[in-house]
């Protein structure tokens, strides 16, 4: 029985799920920045602002939908950081429940926990950017998603990735979280298609069957998406002991366990728009990734036998 695990039914909406406006330290307004976003094919923008939840409701329109969102930020004089960013179920909810910004592990955890008893899908940011490792970040608990890119910290630090962190979280801490590819765009100085802005760099798709609020939240919920910051993948299903993998024109894609059990396609150029690869025997979880000749990544969630 064929299995799809990207729904084969919906529509895949263009997402930035980190924003920053004038509202906290970026450099555009929430209309510009809607402006700019659609203009780049997004649908969806959820406005993170710094430790400030305000709706949107105004930009909404057939083509846009804001999400209601903020990133709070708990640092540690030593440079460590954990950034956060909360989206909010409830569209029109304008105020974050009370908690106490401490530094730790137990503090952070009911953090979390006030968002999620609170309404909020909770994300966990840049983990390289914020000199964190899974001493810290594997051991927290009621996250929904984890972001795999960042555009912003790549473009200040070439260090926006965090893959590796999401694999150990999936292999060590046997957290099976969204994939999430951010901008955490400023907008700082220069033009907008210059390489030093940091919009338009990671995204993430996601598949719903309508583009309304409701929609896009509970695709969110399902973890019906991927990430990206080039490739697309256009379907993903299982069938007979097998996964099966169509995307954009690539040179490679690979599938990874838990173990160093992995199959890749291969080759010198992007002609590469589908694989399929055999997840029959024993295992924890498999993920599969997308890359062009340029090295950008399309990256899929780590499924287990429970999603087939």
């Amino acid at each position: 029985m064929k299995k799809y695990l990207l729904p084969n039914d919906c529509k895949a909406y263009k997402a930035n799920l980190h924003c920053h406006s004038t509202f906290s330290d970026g450099r555009f307004d929430v209309e510009k920045l809607k402006e700019i976003y659609k203009s780049h094919g997004y649908s969806v923008v959820a406005f993170s602002d710094h430790n400030v939840l305000i709706p949107h409701p105004e930009l909404e329109d057939p083509g846009f939908i804001p999400l209601t969102a903020v990133e709070i930020d708990v640092d540690h004089r030593n440079g460590k950081s954990n950034h956060l960013n909360f989206y909010s179920v409830d569209k029109a909810k304008s105020q974050f429940p009370p908690f106490e910004r401490i530094y730790g592990i137990e503090s952070i955890n009911r953090l979390i926990q006030i968002g999620n008893e609170n309404g909020f899908l909770v994300q966990y940011n840049h983990p390289r950017w914020s000199f964190q490792d899974t001493e810290f970040y594997g051991k927290l608990k009621g996250l929904w998603g984890f972001e795999v890119f960042n555009t912003g910290c790549e473009v200040e630090m070439n260090d926006g990735w965090g893959d590796y962190e999401y694999e150990v979280m999936c292999r060590d801490g046997k957290e099976y979280l969204a994939v999430v590819a951010d901008d955490d765009n400023h907008n700082g100085p220069g033009s907008i298609e210059s390489p030093n802005n940091d919009s338009f760099g990671g995204w993430t798709m996601i598949f719903a069957p309508e583009l309304s609020y409701d929609g896009i939240i509970n695709a969110m919920k399902r973890c019906d998406l991927y990430a990206s910051t080039g490739p697309e993948i256009k379907a993903l299903y299982a069938e007979n002991d097998r996964v099966y993998i169509e995307c954009s024109p690539s040179c490679s894609v690979v599938i990874r366990f838990e173990t160093r059990r992995s199959c890749c396609k291969l080759s010198h150029a992007d002609d590469i728009t589908c694989a399929d690869f055999d997840i029959s025997g024993d295992y924890e979880h498999f993920r599969l990734e997308v890359k062009d000749k340029y090295g950008n990544k399309a990256m899929t969630k780590a499924y287990t036998k429970k999603d087939l």
